[in-house]
């Protein structure tokens, strides 16, 4: 096996924020029901789209809710 064959079939983003949330079981709508947003929000904030200040706020909200983030 070749690091060209293990690049090819994993997945760029296993690290990423969304990836490790989903592993324990936060998925956008449950992110969404937890923070008491719209999941189009949750979204923005998962690919990196929101305002800094708001994403902030939510990464706050997260570390409080004691989410690994």
């Amino acid at each position: 096996m070749t690091v060209e064959v293990v690049d090819s079939v994993l997945s760029a983003d296993l690290d990423a924020l969304e990836a490790g949330l989903t592993r324990y079981g936060y998925n956008v709508r449950a992110l969404a029901e937890l923070l008491n947003v719209r999941p189009a929000e949750i979204r923005a904030f998962l690919h990196g789209q929101l305002a800094p200040g708001r994403t902030q706020e939510l990464h706050t909200q997260l570390l409080a809710a004691g989410l690994p983030v």
